[in-house]
């Protein structure tokens, strides 16, 4: 096995790590475990690093060429690529979704506490928003 060989293998193992990673992550947005998100976002700035620099070691090697030549290797590059891809649209996924929880729990936070959605008018015609939930509660 050649030293580019080896660095596809490597490139591709990391790449598997780092779905995986991704397919935790999703299931922790979807949970809303916060601390598992802190602890995962480590693990993968430092896949993302592992990556980059995978990348650049292939890139700049002097057999670097040699990968559209050869059949096996070609093979590997196309499952870095398609691999690639799937994280990319999977971090895609995770964000949106992070993005939704957010907007509900947004929407949650403004029908307890009041806002915009909550404005009434009073006999005077002139505009009044506020908490309507505790409205004239004395406790």
């Amino acid at each position: 096995m050649s030293s580019i060989d080896a660095l596809l293998n490597t490139q591709l193992n990391t790449l598997n790590q780092l779905k995986s990673l991704l397919d935790k992550e999703l299931d922790a947005v979807k949970n809303r475990n916060g601390s598992v998100l802190v602890e995962m976002s480590k693990d993968k700035e430092k896949l993302l690093v592992a990556i980059q620099q995978n990348d650049q070691q292939i890139s700049s090697h002097p057999e670097a060429a040699s990968i559209e030549v050869s059949d096996t290797q070609n093979s590997v590059k196309s499952s870095i690529t398609e691999l690639l891809e799937e994280c990319q649209t999977q971090n895609e996924v995770i964000y949106l979704t992070a993005k939704q929880n957010e907007v509900v729990i947004e929407q949650v936070k403004q029908l307890l506490i009041g806002g915009s959605k909550n404005t009434t008018y009073d006999a005077y015609g002139q505009k009044r928003s506020g908490p309507s939930l505790t409205k004239g509660i004395k406790a």
